[in-house]
Formats: C-alpha cells, sequence, structure tokens
C-alpha cells in the first residue's frame, strides 16, 4: 500500500506500508549496530508493526513493545508478540528496562526540542543501573528561521482522498541531541554514521 508524506517546507513524497515490515536500505547499516548493542530488558518506543520487537525477540531479549495506535498494537499481537501496549511513550510504566530503542527516526514523534528535554528527563526513571538509550535522526536539510529550530516541523499523510491533520515532527542533528542530553544530564555519544548524509545512530547514557 502506498501513502505520501510532506513537510512544512516540502511536496508530497511517496511511502510504502512495506517499511514497518523491513528495513529502509539509507538505515539498514544503523539499525544492525542499534540492535547489536541492546542488552538486558528492551523497551521498543513507537514500535509500529514490530519488526525490531521481533528480531529482538528472536535474539533471545526481554522485549517490551509500546505503540499509540490500537491498529499497531493489535497488528503486533497478531504478530506473536505477547508485551504490547497501546500507551504514550510519555506515560508507559512497566518497570525499568536496560535499553529504550527509539529506531527509523522514531525520536521525531516528541516534535520539540522541548519536548524532546521532558522526555529524556522522565525516561530516566525507566532506565536501571548503566542503561542506555539507543536513537536515529537525521540532521534538517532546511534554513532554519531564527525563532526556530530547523528541525522542528509538521508532517502531513494523504491516501488517495484522504488528508490526515498536520502534526508535529523533530529531526535532529547529533550536535543539538548532545546539548539536550547534557540539559537533561546525560551523555551522548555518536556510535556511526548512516549511509546518506545527516543519517546517525547516538547512545544516550544517565550521567
Amino acid at each position: 500500500m502506498h501513502f505520501y508524506v510532506r513537510g512544512t517546507y516540502g511536496s508530497f513524497h511517496r511511502k510504502s506500508s512495506s517499511e514497518g515490515f523491513e528495513p529502509l536500505k539509507r538505515l539498514k547499516s544503523l539499525e544492525d549496530l542499534a540492535l547489536a548493542s541492546c542488552k538486558g530488558r528492551v523497551l521498543n518506543a513507537g514500535a509500529g508493526a514490530g519488526r525490531h520487537s521481533l528480531l529482538l525477540r528472536e535474539a533471545g531479549f526481554d522485549v517490551v513493545s509500546v505503540d499509540i495506535a490500537q491498529a499497531l498494537v493489535d497488528l503486533m499481537k497478531r504478530r506473536g508478540l505477547e508485551q504490547v501496549y497501546q500507551a504514550d511513550i510519555f506515560t508507559i510504566d512497566q518497570g525499568a528496562f536496560d535499553t529504550i530503542i527509539f529506531l527509523q527516526h522514531t525520536i521525531g514523534l516528541t516534535g520539540t526540542l522541548e519536548r524532546l528535554r521532558e522526555l529524556l528527563a522522565l525516561l530516566k526513571h525507566r532506565l536501571g543501573p548503566r542503561g542506555h538509550i539507543l536513537l536515529d535522526s537525521t540532521s534538517p536539510r532546511v534554513i532554519s528561521s531564527p525563532l526556530k529550530y530547523a528541525g522542528q516541523c509538521e508532517l502531513q499523510v494523504k491516501y488517495r482522498s484522504l488528508l490526515g491533520k498536520p502534526f508535529p515532527w523533530l529531526w535532529i542533528d547529533f550536535n543539538v541531541l548532545s546539548i539536550c542530553a547534557r540539559a537533561a544530564d546525560y551523555d551522548a555519544e555518536l556510535l556511526a554514521h548512516g549511509s546518506v548524509a545527516g543519517d546517525y545512530l547516538a547512545r544516550l547514557t544517565p550521567q
């Protein structure tokens, strides 16, 4: 199934629902490294169709999956995942985790730098001793206005004649991520660059 997405600064681009079931070529190397860097009990935030959760379960991890969309929660359960919850990442409370992952740019769901800082502060209480957060994102490719970070934008989805409401999204470069991380008392580590300029994988560890 194909649908279209556009941002604040551009036109619609065609996407495929298959992206929820197979890795994006541009992010494959980052995804492989992220999954290999997981440890202990894992929380998959914005789990979507559950692809990363299934891979982690197959590798022997205790993985909890959360998504705000009930349809995706139902899909993950049909795919055989058991610890699946319909919830906002800001409100999920399923104990402590050794690893929290935001893959395929799902950290963008925070929408703004302020909300990102709020989330990081909250997640410190969801991490166990020596726990960490793994996330990927990309540097904004637009010119920033004087009053707004360029990565703060709105996305809008179109399917056939249906047009969704715009929703906030955040693309964040590693330098700005590091500033937000320090403000929330994390150390930020750049683990790898992606195959496309601006893409990267980072690890955040509470200080």
